[in-house]
């Protein structure tokens, strides 16, 4: 863990801790929907132009209690809206999210906003799906958005969807055959230049590739049928070799981590809902807690971390303590399986969750050896060679906001799936006790670098655990009030200044329980988000943008000043050793406030990606990539459920074919 990353997504803190009973009963924290009641005869259907024997799936309108092809001639903003997001729903699950793992489509040739379906869906321009290695992270969006369509329908089948989707982010646990432990992404491998198919999960397996590991026997009963009687390719029955991505990131973990105690309630697979508990926990249970302890005598170690706070960045309020002053830092981290540690890795889950560090998972600061001790923890995080003590990553609550957030938030969310009161203990000792993670938590904000070294806006994993966090804790309203006041005032009121994330606006709406003053922006936003500005009703893909050919009013667009440089490219002096910073682009452009949305750079999640980036020049790549949409459907979803946004009264239902 490069000490540098650890401090600039660190903040500050204050003790603040009310813990109220826990309820023998969690109550569900997303409400149970009110069906829709259709007339006799009609079921209900979750994909937009899916065809059943002589039924097609079509837009139906629940007010006049007819199908709706096509928008009425009174169709107002509402409409238009929703059927958009039916689109978006059909192209992320027909094209982007193969056995519901999210992936970027790359095509064989640049694709117009004007293109049909027919063309951007056609195997043919199939080249290979990206950034398949962030499918479990992004998967919780889909969850999410799947969540909140059947939380605002009520309908059967978007209930069936949710399932499919969680049923999805479950197996690529199950890939594995690790209790807790996660694959970044399973699929049937093929040799290099197989010719991919829409639907299903396949990437070209290298032998050489030192990341790909084989799914197990025994769990390939869990996973797709095509794995083990492989694809018919073209009339060729192609073998596959069932496979699965490792080295898998905190970012991955962090989508189901946040999507499945909000989900678990609505499910009715009781086996897949076991499944869902085993790995949940078991996570937890997996992870190992590391301290280094005696800061306070070490001068050397808080001097490089108060040098590096006093540069500018540090924006501290009244109620936080001084990180400089700390005696102890604790991590909790999860162990790495690799092709070094495979022979020797526990891959049943651990009984109990760990309440200590190990003997020699302690360092000293006050030690003579304290340099090399955390240059080899360091170097365990590497993803340069795999060692048998190798660390996929590691949890700070006692110094980072995010990290706490997430841990608390994790605790909790096993608990309201599994009951068990250990994890309340845990948390309790371990996090509330042992880190102060409440008092970290509410730091968050406090330490924001510059543009020129802030390209990482991974907010949203933090932000939707805290706000999942919040609606766990309904029933205990002392301790969501402190949540909720980490919300106003950090999150809202610091760490989201300027970045006008719509996503965030929406949550909210649930995490405070009344509108953001940034709500009619972010409604506006919303109602504009689509392909390109010209073609809203297109899927989003990368094409080109240079906002210095047209800059948005009120806007302007410059390089970063001197001192931000210095400041990105300032390297951290520890005990003798110097970590070198990644160098920021001093010719880089940067907006000087975050354009609308549809002004940005589009990617493949938005919400996520610097909102401050004044080009993005892709050249002949310019729409070869299709993104999944998730950016457009769960803020959408989750501004119905808190009624943001009006019903549209269209729902999607089985309906005789139109010739």
């Amino acid at each position: 863990m490069n000490l540098k990353v650890l401090l600039t997504t660190a903040s500050l803190a204050t003790l603040v801790l009310a813990c109220n009973p826990v309820p023998d009963t969690p109550r569900p924290p997303i409400g149970a929907p009110t069906p829709v009641t259709l007339p006799t005869g009609l079921t209900t259907c979750n994909l937009l132009g899916a065809v059943d024997g002589g039924a097609t799936c079509r837009v139906y309108n629940t007010q006049r209690f007819n199908f709706s092809d096509t928008p009425p001639a009174d169709a107002g903003p509402d409409d238009t809206l929703a059927r958009r997001v039916f689109d978006y729903e059909r192209w992320l699950d027909l094209y982007n999210a193969p056995e519901k793992e999210v992936v970027v489509r790359n095509m064989s040739r640049a694709m117009l906003p004007t293109d049909p379906e027919s063309v951007f869906g056609d195997d043919q321009y199939l080249a290979l799906n990206d950034d398949h290695g962030d499918s479990a992270g992004f998967g919780g969006r889909g969850m999410n958005a799947a969540l909140f369509h059947y939380a605002v329908t009520g309908t059967d089948a978007d209930r069936s969807r949710l399932e499919d989707w969680v049923r999805g982010s479950v197996m690529q646990w199950d890939a594995t055959g690790i209790d807790g432990y996660m694959a970044r992404f399973h699929y049937a491998g093929v040799s290099p230049g197989t010719k991919l198919k829409n639907g299903y999960s396949m990437n070209a397996r290298d032998p050489n590739d030192n990341n790909a590991f084989d799914i197990p026997a025994a769990t390939l009963s869990k996973m797709p049928a095509y794995y083990q009687t492989g694809i018919d390719i073209n009339g060729v029955l192609t073998p596959v070799q069932p496979s699965w991505e490792g080295h898998t990131s905190i970012d991955a973990y962090s989508g189901p981590m946040y999507a499945w105690p909000l989900a678990y309630d609505h499910l009715r697979d009781a086996a897949l809902r076991k499944r869902m508990v085993r790995h949940y926990s078991c996570f937890l249970k997996r992870l190992h807690v590391f301290k280094i302890i005696n800061l306070s005598q070490n001068a050397s170690l808080q001097s490089s971390v108060r040098q590096y706070l006093a540069m500018g960045a540090l924006n501290q309020d009244a109620d936080e303590p001084d990180l400089t002053k700390l005696d102890e830092i604790w991590g909790f981290y999860v162990s790495q399986y690799n092709h070094a540690s495979a022979a020797t890795f526990e891959t049943t889950c651990p009984d109990h969750l760990a309440f200590d560090a190990a003997p020699g998972e302690i360092i000293d600061a006050a030690s003579p050896h304290v340099a090399s001790d955390l240059f080899l923890f360091f170097l365990r995080q590497a993803n340069t060679t795999d060692q048998k003590d190798s660390i996929d990553f590691a949890y700070f609550p006692s110094a980072r906001a995010g990290d706490a957030m997430f841990l608390l938030a994790y605790a909790e969310g096993a608990y309201h799936m599994t009951g068990d009161t250990e994890f309340l203990k845990w948390r309790d000792q371990m996090l509330i006790s042992g880190t102060n993670a409440l008092g970290i938590a509410r730091t968050t904000g406090s330490l924001i670098p510059p543009k020129a070294c802030r390209s990482y806006y991974r907010d949203p994993n933090t932000y939707t655990a805290w706000f999942m966090r919040t609606e766990l804790l309904g029933d205990q309203p002392d301790a969501r009030a402190e949540a909720v006041y980490d919300w106003t005032h950090k999150l809202r009121g610091k760490e989201e200044v300027g970045l006008r994330d719509t996503l965030f606006t929406i949550y909210t709406s649930g995490a405070e329980d009344s509108l953001a003053p940034e709500m009619p922006d972010a409604m506006k936003e919303l109602y504009s988000f689509g392909g390109t500005k010209e073609r809203l009703d297109s899927p989003r893909r990368n094409y080109s943008t240079d906002l210095t050919l047209n800059t948005p009013a009120g806007i302007t667009i410059s390089t970063p000043p001197a001192a931000d440089i210095t400041f990105c490219d300032t390297p951290i002096s520890l005990l003798g050793i110097s970590i070198p910073p990644e160098q920021a682009d001093p010719h880089a452009l940067y907006t000087s406030s975050a354009p609308p949305v549809m002004d940005r750079a589009p990617d493949n999640w938005i919400w996520e990606k610097d909102p401050f980036q004044a080009q993005r020049l892709t050249g002949a790549g310019s729409g070869t990539q299709q993104y999944p949409g998730l950016d457009l459907l769960e803020p959408y979803w989750a501004a119905r459920y808190f009624k943001d946004l009006p019903d549209s009264h269209l729902i999607l239902v089985w309906g005789a074919t139109q010739r």
